[in-house]
């Protein structure tokens, strides 16, 4: 059993250890990893700041403003696909997290096919 960096908390530990039970990992696929889990971890820790005070709280003048814990669990989410993406690790089906680049591609080319429509044949 490899052994788990201090620090994780319980989803960051959960998920370094089932990734070592699939995967072995280089030094800079490991780094990636303990990213990836440090990053689960955060978004737990946002979570329960979100559960316990909801989607606004009091801003400096005591208006309601977003909770900053939501805009920064989406910042948290954008890291964490692109550190998953980047390791390249497959699901179930054998296919990988694609990366940014590729779904704008998939994006376009999806849009362009809809400008144009199918060509009859003919």
């Amino acid at each position: 059993m490899v052994s788990v960096p201090k620090g994780l908390k319980a989803r960051g530990k959960a998920f370094w250890v089932s990734c070592h039970e699939l995967f072995e990992f280089s030094h800079a696929e490991g780094a990636l990893l303990l990213e990836a889990c440090r990053t689960l971890d955060n978004l737990d820790a946002l979570a329960a700041a979100i559960a316990k005070d909801g989607a606004t709280v009091k801003g400096s003048q005591g208006q309601d403003v977003i909770n900053p814990a939501l805009t920064e669990a989406r910042g948290q989410r954008i890291v964490l696909h692109r550190l998953i993406a980047a390791l390249q690790l497959p699901d179930e089906d054998g296919d990988v997290v694609p990366t940014s680049a590729v779904l704008k591609a998939s994006t376009a080319g999806r849009a362009a096919w809809h400008r144009s429509g199918p060509k009859a044949v003919g």
